[in-house]
């Protein structure tokens, strides 16, 4: 039996911790009902609580790499066949639990524990 515990740790002290990969078991994808965005939801593995964010289509990582190019044709002659990368594996993720852990910087980001991960394929 693990020590993990299973409920949201409120009084876990804000921290930027890099997690690595985690396991995805507890993380789901589900296309936005406009089709234009993805949504991520799962557990946060740190401080175990809810979190959930939605990446819009055609913008991966943390801008929107290609897409001006591909939009004004300067693509060089050429169009991309590459496959858009799946937000679950493909990206990032950071604790957006919402809740506004001890010691939390006012300037942050995320509201959340201020963890972040990529989940193992």
């Amino acid at each position: 039996m693990s020590n993990t515990p299973t409920t949201h740790d409120h009084h876990l002290p804000y921290a930027e911790d890099d997690l690595g990969e985690v396991d995805g078991a507890s993380f789901s994808q589900s296309a936005a009902p406009d089709g234009r965005s993805v949504r991520v939801t799962g557990t946060c593995p740190r401080c175990h609580g809810s979190t959930g964010t939605e990446f819009r289509r055609g913008n991966p990582g943390t801008g929107t790499k290609g897409l001006f190019d591909r939009l004004s044709g300067r693509s060089g002659g050429t169009a991309r066949s590459e496959p858009e990368p799946e937000p679950l594996h493909g990206e990032v993720h950071f604790c957006e639990c919402g809740h506004g852990h001890p010691s939390i910087p006012a300037e942050v980001r995320f509201v959340g524990c201020g963890a972040s991960w990529r989940i193992a394929p």
